[in-house]
Parts: C-alpha cells; structure tokens; sequence
C-alpha cells in the first residue's frame, strides 16, 4: 500500500508543480491588461519605480537562489563526485571554477550574438540610406537573450529540484518538498514573468520560455521516479554537478548584468532587492529542513 502511496503523491506533485507555475508564470501579463507597465515610458519616474522595483525583487530572489540554494548543492555534488574518484581531485575549488565557467560562457554567448546582430542591422541600415531613405532609425539591441539565459540556468537548477522530489522514498517528505520547492518556484515563476515581459520578448518566444520553465521541474520528478527504481538513486551525477556549477555562473550573469545593473536607483529598489532575497533565504532554510543532509553513496 505504501508503493503505490508513494507513487500517487508524486504523480499529484507532478501536476501541481506544472499547473501552479504555468498560472504564476503569466499572472504578469494580466497585471499588464490593467496597469499597462509595458505601455508606459521609462521617462514616467513614479510608474517606471513600481516596474523597477518588482524587477529588483526578483533579482533579490535570483541572487539568493544562486548563492544560498544552487551553489551549495554543486559544491556537495562536486566534493562526493571527488570523493569517490568520480572527478580528479583539483589544487583549486572546481564547483567556483565552474562557476566562473559557465559566467563568462554566458559572457561569450551575449556578446557574439550582439556583434552577429549588430553587423546585420549595420548592413540593413546602409542599404536603406544607399536607396535614399531617410529617417532610418538606429535599431535597438536584440531583447530576447536576458529571458533566455535565465531560462536556461534555471530550467537546469528546477530539473534537478524535481529529481529531488522523485528520489524521496516516503509520502510524508514528498508532500514537504513539494510545498517547499512549489513555493521556491512561484516566486521565481512571476519573476522571471515580469522579468520577460518588461524585456518586450516577442510573444511567441515568451509562450516557449514559460512553458519550458513550467515543464521542467515535471520532468525532473519523473526522471526521479525512474532513477528512484534502480541502485543509483544516491549516486552523485557527475552531469548533474557540471551542469549546476554551469547554471550558477550563468544566472550570476544575468542577475548582475541584466536585472541589477542600474546604478543609483534609489533606496526603495535596494530594499525591493533586499525583500526579494529574504523571502528566499526564508524558503532555503525551510527546503533545507524538509531534505536534510544529502548522503551520497560512491557506486561500486
């Protein structure tokens, strides 16, 4: 009776994670159809400040998610994956250079495709004046690249939380993280929402982020459920390390050169970044509660 417990409070982890994060994950755009954010010009100081601000928020909650919550878990995952000779031991900390990795990765990836895009809107504008157009508008830099790095950290990081859920092996611990990480997620959901839509990203690429976002963490569980059933459930991933230690850089960058990156803007922002980071470190201390230690078991 307990197996199949077991598997019924999974698969109902499963749809609520999917269902939860999809409606948190638009919940901006129908703030949008009343506020008009997206409408209003950045000249607008009282009206941008309350956009500012809930962007900050979710910078907060990135900056906590990457610090306080993903990093740590590489750190573990690296040190058993040396420890049982899974990976060489190093003379430097490698979860830190996989860090510094996967930030200047990102770096790299922003700045070809700025200069790919740039070189192509160069061309386009020459051409129009070399036919004799006038009024030819400077384009604007590509929009979509903030969204798309921190789907792609993040999507990685919410992967391995679901795997999380389906690795636990009674029901009372899967409905605990269930609720800690749900939490954990929908706060990250309406950010990362907001975060989108003030980018003006196309909607078509906005509907392809979020549903990536939303589906993840489903397919994490179900990946656990699977790994659950053989011997390798306690098994520290080499994969899983090196793809966290990636993710963590990646979402270091755009957090820091994307989200917080303007100076000065006043001390409601600092404590809307500040508010957005507390509530995380409440949600990890819970999560941390609910998982315990991770024990790790070296395969034979």
């Amino acid at each position: 009776m307990e197996p199949h417990r077991l598997m019924v409070a999974k698969i109902v982890a499963i749809v609520v994670l999917l269902l939860v994060t999809l409606i948190f994950c638009f919940i901006p755009y129908l703030l949008d159809r009343f506020y008009k954010w997206t409408q209003r010009p950045s000249s607008n100081a009282r009206e941008f400040k309350v956009v500012l601000c809930l962007l900050n928020f979710g910078g907060g909650v990135l900056i906590a998610t990457t610090f306080i919550h993903m990093l740590p878990e590489v750190v573990s995952v690296v040190g058993a994956l040396q420890d049982c000779r899974m990976l060489a031991p190093t003379p430097f900390g490698l979860p830190e250079v996989l860090l510094c990795t996967g930030f200047y990765l990102m770096y790299c990836i922003e700045e070809t495709m700025h200069f790919v895009i740039r070189r192509r809107q160069r061309r386009k504008r020459e051409e129009a004046l070399e036919s004799g157009e006038e009024d030819v508008e400077e384009p604007e830099d590509p929009n979509w690249l903030r969204g798309l790095g921190i789907i792609v950290a993040l999507s990685l990081h919410e992967l391995f939380g679901g795997m999380a859920i389906g690795l636990e092996m009674t029901v009372s611990t899967v409905w605990f993280m269930t609720g800690a990480i749900s939490v954990h997620k929908l706060v990250l959901a309406f950010c990362i929402g907001m975060e989108i839509m003030m980018a003006h990203t196309q909607w078509i690429l906005a509907i392809v982020y979020l549903l990536v976002f939303s589906i993840v963490t489903p397919i994490g569980v179900g990946i656990g459920i699977a790994v659950s059933e053989s011997s390798a459930a306690n098994q520290p991933s080499t994969v899983s390390g090196i793809l966290q230690g990636l993710a963590c850089g990646t979402l270091i960058y755009v957090v820091f050169f994307e989200i917080v990156a303007k100076g000065h803007a006043g001390l409601r922002v600092l404590f809307s970044s500040l508010a957005g980071f507390v509530l995380m470190f409440g949600l990890q201390i819970a999560i941390g509660e609910a998982k315990g230690k991770s024990h790790f078991v070296c395969p034979q």
